[in-house]
C-alpha cells in the first residue's frame, strides 16, 4: 500500500510538485522497511526502481542513480528480464543525459541482455521481432555512449547485437539434426526446420513502425493482445509437431533450438592485411546521426577507425532513401540514376571513408545497414581501388558463420533455368555460352521445360544438392508487402482469376501466378537445398531488393539462398537490360576461375562492361564467344539502341549486379 500510494504521490495533480514528490519517497521509504531484500527481493526492487524515478524527478540523480543499481542487483536479465529492461534503461537514459557514460552503459548493458534473453524465451517470430524493435533507442544510445568512451569496439558489438538476429539463428539451426533419428524422422525433421524457417521470415504488415507506449518506471504492464494471423497459426502447428516429433525421438541430448549468443568475431580470423571493412549503422532515432566503422588489419590485430554523420547528413540520407525509389520502375529513374549515386557517395561520405583505408587493401566487404541495402554501394567505389572486388555481407555474424560453414567437394555441376517465359531472347545466347565451359556436368531446364512440375521433382532437387554453380536466367522481382512472395519466374500457364496476393506484377504490366508460375522465397526456405554450391547467380531483374526494417532481419531472394546452402549470392538492384546482362553474365564466367573470387570476377567483368567499345564488343563476340554470324549481325543492330560509345558506360547497365556473401 505504500508502494502504491507513493505512485499516486508522482502522480498526483493538485498541489505542489515538490510536495507531492518529497511523500513519495517517504512513502517508498516506508514500503522498503517491509519489502526487505531479504523477505520480499522482487518487491523490494521494484520500489527501488520506483524510488530511482522519484529521485530523478526531484533532480536528486547520485540517489536515483543508487536507487537504479540496487534494483538491477535482483532484476537481472537472465531472472527478470522485463523489470530488468525497464530499469536498465531507466538508468541508462538518466546517466546518458548527465553525460555519464559509463554508468549509462552499465544500464542499456543490462536492458540490451534483458532483451536478448527475453527473445530467447520467446517462440513467436513477431514477438522476437517487436522486442528488439522497441528496444532499438537503447542500441542507439548505447553504440553513442561507448563513443563518447572511445569504446569503438564495445559499439561495432552493440551494432552486431541489435541486426539480423532471425536469420544468424536459422543459419546456425539449419545445421542442428538429432543423432538417433530413422532417416524417415531425419526427413521429417529437416522438412519441418525449413518450413518453419521460412515462416520465420514472415512479417506481419507492411507498414512502418509506430511509436509505441513504452512502461512507466513503476508500472507492471501486460503485454496487448493480437489476433493470430493464418500464418502465425501455421507456424505454431509447425513448431506443436517438431515438438511431438522430439518426443517421438526421446532424444535428451539434442536441442532444436540452439541459444546464439550475440557476439563481435574474432576478425583476425576474418581479415586479412589486404582486406578492409566498412560497416553502416543507422539508429533508430535520426537526432543521433549514423555511423561507419572502418576496419583494418594491422599487426594482427583489428583496427577500427570512426566515421561519424551528424543528424543534418541523416537527414539527407533519409530524403534520399525517398526520392531514390519515388519514381522506382519509371522510365525516367534511369536517366537519373547516375546523379543521384553520386549524390549518395556525397552523403556517405566515401571519399573520407576510403581515404582511411590503407592503400595495401585490395579487398572491399561493405556491411550496410537499414535501407543502405537497397543501393549498389559498390558502384560508388573507384574499381582500381580493390583489385579483387567489393562484396557484401549481412552483418560480421553472418559473415563469420558463412566462412566457417563446410562444404563437400565436387565436380563444378552446373545447373541453370533458362528463359522459361520465352521473352528474353538473349538469356538463351547467355546459358548456352556459359555451359561450354561446364559441360558435360550441366543441368538445364529451358523454356517451357523449366516449369515449376520440373524444378520440384526428386531428380531435379537431387540435382540441386549436388551443384556447384546454380544459374537462373529468367524474371525475378520482390514483394515489398510480402517478402516471402518474391520470386524467380518460371514456365507455366496463369489460372484465369489469380489471386493477387499471389501475383508478381512485372514493368511491363504482365501478371504471373507465383504459385503455379514462380519459385518464391518461401518455397526457397521449404524446399532447397544446395550444400555443394559455390554460387547462386540471379541473372534476373530486383533479386537483390529486400525488406530489412528496422531491426535489419535482411529477408530477400539472397537470403533464401544463403540458408539452402550457398556461400555467395550474385543478385540486382533493379530492373536490368537484358542484352547487357546477358553479355556482363558471360564476361563474369569466363572471368571466374576456381583460383577467382566471385567479387574479383565481377569486378572484372564490370571494369569491361563499362569500358569497352563497340568495335571491341563485337570483336570479343566474333573471336571469343564464337557466336554465329546471324548472332553477330543481331548484336550488331542491338548496339545501334545505345547511342554513347562505349555503349554501356552507364550505371544502369553494368552495376545492378553486386555479390553478397564469401
Amino acid at each position: 500500500t505504500q508502494n502504491n500510494l507513493g505512485i499516486a504521490y508522482c502522480d498526483r495533480l493538485r498541489g505542489e510538485r515538490a510536495e507531492n514528490l518529497e511523500m513519495a519517497i517517504a512513502c517508498y521509504q516506508a514500503a522498503l522497511e517491509v519489502y526487505t531484500r531479504q523477505a520480499f527481493p522482487q518487491n523490494w526492487a521494484m520500489t527501488q526502481n520506483n524510488l530511482g524515478y522519484a529521485y530523478q524527478t526531484i533532480e536528486q540523480n547520485d540517489a536515483a542513480i543508487r536507487a537504479y543499481q540496487a534494483a538491477l542487483e535482483v532484476r537481472t536479465p537472465k531472472a527478470l528480464p522485463l523489470d530488468c529492461l525497464q530499469t536498465g534503461r531507466n538508468l541508462g537514459n538518466l546517466a546518458y543525459d548527465l553525460q555519464n557514460w559509463e554508468t549509462a552503459i552499465q544500464g542499456y548493458d543490462n536492458a540490451i541482455r534483458a532483451v536478448e534473453q527475453s527473445r530467447n524465451w520467446a517462440t513467436s517470430p513477431q514477438t522476437k521481432r517487436e522486442l528488439l524493435e522497441n528496444a532499438l533507442p537503447i542500441y542507439g544510445k548505447m553504440v553513442q555512449a561507448c563513443i563518447n568512451l572511445q569504446d569503438c569496439d564495445r559499439a561495432l558489438l552493440t551494432v552486431e547485437r541489435g541486426k539480423t538476429r532471425i536469420p544468424i539463428e536459422l543459419l546456425h539451426q539449419a545445421n542442428l539434426e538429432p543423432k538417433n533419428a530413422t532417416p524417415d524422422q531425419l526427413q521429417r525433421y529437416r522438412q519441418l526446420r525449413r518450413d518453419i524457417a521460412a515462416l520465420q521470415q514472415t512479417f506481419p504488415d507492411s507498414e512502418p513502425l509506430r511509436d509505441r507506449p513504452t512502461p512507466g518506471p513503476g508500472r507492471q504492464t501486460a503485454e496487448p493482445a493480437t489476433t493470430a494471423n493464418p500464418q502465425q497459426t501455421q507456424l505454431q502447428t509447425l513448431l506443436q509437431q517438431r515438438e511431438d516429433l522430439l518426443a517421438e525421438l526421446d532424444d535428451p541430448d539434442f536441442h532444436a533450438l540452439q541459444v546464439v549468443p550475440p557476439h563481435r568475431p574474432d576478425f583476425r580470423q576474418l581479415l586479412t592485411p589486404e582486406t578492409a571493412l566498412i560497416e553502416w549503422y543507422l539508429p533508430q532515432d535520426p537526432d543521433l546521426g549514423g555511423y561507419a566503422f572502418i576496419l583494418t588489419l594491422r599487426d594482427r590485430h583489428h583496427h577500427i577507425q570512426l566515421h561519424s554523420y551528424s543528424p543534418q547528413q541523416r537527414q539527407l540520407l533519409d530524403e534520399f532513401n525517398e526520392t531514390y525509389f519515388s519514381d522506382f520502375r519509371e522510365p525516367g529513374w534511369y536517366d537519373r540514376l547516375d546523379t543521384r549515386l553520386d549524390d549518395l557517395a556525397q552523403h556517405l561520405d566515401l571519399c573520407q571513408l576510403l581515404a582511411k583505408i590503407p592503400s595495401t587493401c585490395n579487398t572491399l566487404i561493405l556491411v550496410p545497414h537499414f535501407y543502405l541495402h537497397l543501393f549498389p554501394l559498390h558502384a560508388l567505389v573507384e574499381a582500381e581501388r580493390f583489385s579483387e572486388g567489393v562484396r557484401y555481407v549481412p552483418s560480421c555474424q553472418i559473415w563469420e558463420y558463412l566462412q566457417n560453414r563446410r562444404q563437400p567437394a565436387t565436380t563444378s555441376h552446373f545447373f541453370a533455368i533458362e528463359n522459361p517465359t520465352r521473352d528474353l531472347p538473349y538469356t538463351e545466347v547467355e546459358v548456352e555460352t556459359i555451359r561450354q565451359s561446364f559441360d558435360p556436368n550441366t543441368t538445364i531446364l529451358k523454356n517451357e521445360a523449366a516449369n515449376k512440375a520440373a524444378f520440384t521433382r526428386p531428380q531435379t532437387l537431387a540435382q540441386l544438392r549436388r551443384s556447384r554453380f546454380v544459374h537462373f536466367s529468367c524474371h525475378g522481382g520482390f514483394n515489398s508487402a510480402n517478402p516471402l512472395n518474391s520470386a524467380l519466374l518460371l514456365a507455366g500457364d496463369a489460372p484465369p482469376n489469380p489471386d493477387p496476393r499471389c501475383t508478381l506484377t512485372l514493368r511491363d504490366g504482365r501478371r504471373f501466378d507465383i504459385e503455379r508460375q514462380g519459385l518464391t522465397l518461401r518455397e526457397i526456405y521449404a524446399n532447397l537445398e544446395l550444400p555443394a554450391c559455390r554460387l547462386v547467380a540471379l541473372s534476373a531483374c530486383e533479386t537483390g531488393l529486400l525488406e530489412s526494417q528496422l531491426t535489419d532481419e535482411y529477408v530477400g531472394l539472397a537470403s533464401g539462398f544463403l540458408y539452402a546452402g550457398s556461400p555467395t549470392v550474385v543478385s540486382s538492384f533493379w530492373c536490368v537490360d537484358d542484352f547487357a546482362t546477358a553479355f556482363l553474365t558471360i564476361r563474369f564466367y569466363r572471368e571466374l576461375t576456381p583460383e577467382t573470387t566471385i567479387a574479383k570476377a565481377l569486378k572484372n567483368a564490370q571494369t569491361w562492361m563499362r569500358t569497352v567499345s563497340k568495335a571491341d564488343f563485337l570483336t570479343w563476340c566474333e573471336t571469343d564467344l564464337n557466336i554465329s554470324e546471324d548472332r553477330l549481325i543481331d548484336c550488331t543492330v542491338r548496339l545501334l539502341y545505345y547511342p554513347n560509345n562505349p555503349p554501356f558506360a552507364d550505371k544502369r547497365y553494368w552495376s545492378a549486379f553486386g555479390a553478397i556473401g564469401l
